[in-house]
Protein backbone atom coordinates (compact mmCIF):
# COMPACT_ATOMS: atom_id res chain seq x y z
CA UNK A 1 0.00 0.00 0.00
CA UNK A 2 1.58 3.61 -1.20
CA UNK A 3 2.12 5.54 1.76
CA UNK A 4 -0.90 7.94 2.68
CA UNK A 5 1.82 11.09 2.89
CA UNK A 6 2.69 10.61 -0.60
CA UNK A 7 -0.41 10.12 -2.08
CA UNK A 8 -1.93 13.65 -0.48
CA UNK A 9 1.42 15.75 -1.73
CA UNK A 10 0.94 14.44 -5.22
CA UNK A 11 -3.06 16.00 -4.82
CA UNK A 12 -2.26 19.27 -3.55
CA UNK A 13 0.14 19.18 -5.98
CA UNK A 14 -2.66 19.32 -8.67
CA UNK A 15 -5.03 20.86 -6.65
CA UNK A 16 -2.78 23.89 -5.78
CA UNK A 17 -2.15 25.07 -9.39
CA UNK A 18 -5.96 24.89 -10.30
CA UNK A 19 -7.41 26.79 -7.43
CA UNK A 20 -4.63 29.40 -7.72
CA UNK A 21 -5.49 30.74 -10.94
CA UNK A 22 -9.54 30.61 -10.49
CA UNK A 23 -9.75 33.60 -8.42
CA UNK A 24 -7.51 35.66 -10.61
CA UNK A 25 -8.44 34.77 -13.90
CA UNK A 26 -6.97 37.41 -16.38
CA UNK A 27 -9.71 38.74 -19.05
CA UNK A 28 -9.37 41.28 -21.65
CA UNK A 29 -10.98 43.56 -19.81
CA UNK A 30 -9.21 43.48 -16.59
CA UNK A 31 -6.04 44.14 -18.75
CA UNK A 32 -7.64 46.66 -20.52
CA UNK A 33 -8.23 48.49 -17.51
CA UNK A 34 -4.97 47.76 -15.87
CA UNK A 35 -4.08 49.69 -19.81
CA UNK A 36 -5.78 52.46 -18.65
CA UNK A 37 -4.93 52.57 -15.36
CA UNK A 38 -0.99 52.69 -16.88
CA UNK A 39 -1.82 54.95 -19.49
CA UNK A 40 -3.06 57.78 -16.78
CA UNK A 41 0.17 57.31 -14.88
CA UNK A 42 2.15 58.23 -17.90
CA UNK A 43 3.63 55.13 -18.33
CA UNK A 44 2.65 54.14 -22.01
CA UNK A 45 4.93 51.34 -22.83
CA UNK A 46 3.20 49.36 -19.94
CA UNK A 47 0.20 50.20 -20.85
CA UNK A 48 0.77 49.67 -24.47
CA UNK A 49 1.63 46.11 -23.15
CA UNK A 50 -1.47 45.67 -21.24
CA UNK A 51 -3.61 46.81 -24.37
CA UNK A 52 -2.15 44.46 -26.88
CA UNK A 53 -2.76 41.60 -24.43
CA UNK A 54 -6.40 42.81 -24.62
CA UNK A 55 -6.69 42.55 -27.85
CA UNK A 56 -4.90 39.32 -28.02
CA UNK A 57 -7.68 38.36 -25.98
CA UNK A 58 -10.39 39.73 -28.14
CA UNK A 59 -9.51 40.69 -31.52
CA UNK A 60 -12.27 42.60 -31.62
CA UNK A 61 -12.02 45.25 -28.63
CA UNK A 62 -11.85 48.62 -30.41
CA UNK A 63 -11.31 50.41 -27.58
CA UNK A 64 -7.81 48.46 -27.06
CA UNK A 65 -6.69 49.71 -30.49
CA UNK A 66 -7.33 52.84 -29.68
CA UNK A 67 -5.54 52.68 -26.74
CA UNK A 68 -2.81 51.56 -27.99
CA UNK A 69 -3.00 54.05 -30.49
CA UNK A 70 -3.07 56.80 -27.74
CA UNK A 71 0.00 55.00 -26.61
CA UNK A 72 2.21 54.74 -30.21
CA UNK A 73 0.84 58.40 -30.14
CA UNK A 74 2.66 59.53 -26.56
CA UNK A 75 5.54 57.73 -27.48
CA UNK A 76 5.96 59.99 -30.89
CA UNK A 77 5.46 56.85 -33.09
CA UNK A 78 2.70 58.40 -35.56
CA UNK A 79 2.99 55.03 -38.26
CA UNK A 80 2.34 52.85 -35.20
CA UNK A 81 -0.55 55.06 -33.90
CA UNK A 82 -2.12 55.39 -37.00
CA UNK A 83 -2.03 51.73 -38.03
CA UNK A 84 -4.09 51.13 -34.25
CA UNK A 85 -6.21 54.21 -34.68
CA UNK A 86 -7.04 52.04 -38.19
CA UNK A 87 -7.91 48.70 -36.70
CA UNK A 88 -9.91 49.89 -34.18
CA UNK A 89 -11.86 52.02 -37.44
CA UNK A 90 -12.08 49.09 -38.88
CA UNK A 91 -14.18 47.51 -35.81
CA UNK A 92 -15.76 50.53 -35.19
CA UNK A 93 -16.22 53.14 -37.81
CA UNK A 94 -18.59 55.09 -36.31
CA UNK A 95 -16.56 57.09 -34.23
CA UNK A 96 -16.11 60.58 -35.45
CA UNK A 97 -13.61 61.91 -32.75
CA UNK A 98 -11.10 58.87 -34.25
CA UNK A 99 -11.99 59.49 -37.42
CA UNK A 100 -10.67 63.51 -37.37
CA UNK A 101 -7.75 62.53 -35.25
CA UNK A 102 -6.22 60.16 -38.06
CA UNK A 103 -7.46 62.63 -41.03
CA UNK A 104 -5.58 64.84 -39.39
CA UNK A 105 -2.48 62.79 -38.72
CA UNK A 106 -2.44 61.82 -41.73
CA UNK A 107 -3.02 65.08 -43.60
CA UNK A 108 -0.55 66.65 -41.11
CA UNK A 109 -2.36 68.86 -39.61
CA UNK A 110 -1.65 67.00 -36.42
CA UNK A 111 1.73 65.75 -35.58
CA UNK A 112 2.88 64.04 -32.51
CA UNK A 113 3.75 66.11 -29.28
CA UNK A 114 6.89 67.63 -29.42
CA UNK A 115 7.06 67.85 -25.61
CA UNK A 116 9.93 65.68 -23.72
CA UNK A 117 8.83 62.04 -22.97
CA UNK A 118 9.41 62.71 -18.93
CA UNK A 119 6.34 65.28 -19.12
CA UNK A 120 3.40 64.89 -16.58
CA UNK A 121 2.01 61.63 -17.01
CA UNK A 122 -1.84 62.65 -18.89
CA UNK A 123 -5.32 61.47 -17.67
CA UNK A 124 -7.13 58.51 -19.16
CA UNK A 125 -8.88 59.32 -22.56
CA UNK A 126 -7.78 61.69 -25.66
CA UNK A 127 -4.25 62.79 -24.64
CA UNK A 128 -3.71 66.63 -23.58
CA UNK A 129 -2.03 67.36 -26.41
CA UNK A 130 -4.98 66.40 -28.67
CA UNK A 131 -7.69 68.31 -26.50
CA UNK A 132 -5.80 71.15 -26.47
CA UNK A 133 -5.40 71.23 -30.15
CA UNK A 134 -8.63 70.53 -30.99
CA UNK A 135 -10.29 72.88 -28.77
CA UNK A 136 -8.00 75.80 -30.10
CA UNK A 137 -8.51 74.76 -33.92
CA UNK A 138 -12.49 74.54 -34.18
Amino acid sequence: MKNPQHLFLITLLFLIPAFSGAASKVTPESDYRKGLDLYSKGRYEAALVRFQLAIDGNWNFWQSYQMAGYCYFEMRDKDEALNAFEESLKINPRNPKLVKIVNDLKSGTLDVPVRPVEAEALPVGTPVYLRTYYSYNR
